[in-house]
């Protein structure tokens, strides 16, 4: 395999407008502070531990390293891989973008693994997993919930960017794994006008919350100062 790996997401923490900046991606956290329980109400845990993370960026401007596993860094390695097996497989080439803010809602902004260059308009989500997920989802073919969260952030971030989606619509979930053939396996997901706008009121109550909290932090730290 000779493709390089994503030139905009060797280093994310690099990106300035990633900083303070609820992302689409699980490890985010997204999709665990806005889930709700059968109450109606949110995981408080999740909710908060994202906040004070925003608040944190927003204040330093810096983005702490979090911890990276092996079988992370394994999916990170793999996708130059998975994506030069699909292009191979199907002759359709794939094109690496950038981190993309919501055109409405700040600090909000998505990254898709990459737009096809004879439709740009369909995003490409890839993920590497454990052979066992990877046979799962084989058996399954279900898109786990954090990932369709995910991709429907994709798509109402980059759904207004015509010179780099020409108004995303849907997004084609990808799971790669190198010991199996074929390598990879390929599912649709077509998001509706329904589920952005879910996503995006959601959103923009969660990004209240940061701005709110960062305000307190703020004036909390420098009352402190002035005693």
């Amino acid at each position: 395999m000779t493709r390089q790996r994503n030139p905009h997401q060797t280093d994310p923490s690099k990106n300035p407008d990633r900083i303070g900046a609820i992302t689409a991606s699980p490890s985010g956290g997204l999709h665990a502070a806005i889930q709700k329980n059968s109450k109606g109400g949110y995981n408080q845990r999740s909710r908060e531990s994202l906040i004070d993370t925003k608040v944190s960026e927003q204040l330093t401007g810096w983005q702490e390293e979090v911890y990276i596993s092996k079988a992370m860094q394994n999916g990170i390695d793999r996708e130059a891989d998975c994506k030069e097996a699909f292009e191979e497989a199907t002759g359709r080439a794939i094109l690496d973008v950038s981190f993309t803010l919501h055109k409405k809602i700040g600090y909000f902004g998505a990254s898709p693994d990459g737009v096809f260059e004879d439709n740009p308009g369909e995003l490409i989500e890839i993920k590497c997993p454990l052979q066992k997920t990877y046979a799962r989802f084989l058996r399954t073919l279900e898109i786990p919930a954090e990932y369709q969260t995910q991709m429907i952030a994709q798509v109402a971030c980059m759904q207004h960017i015509p010179n780099k989606a020409q108004g995303a619509k849907s997004v084609l979930f990808i799971m790669y794994h190198p010991r199996f053939y074929p390598s990879f396996v390929a599912v649709p997901f077509k998001v509706t006008v329904k589920q952005i706008k879910e996503l995006e009121s959601e959103v923009t109550i969660l990004v209240s919350e940061i701005i709110e909290a960062r305000l307190t932090a703020e004036s909390n730290q420098w009352q402190e100062l002035i005693k």
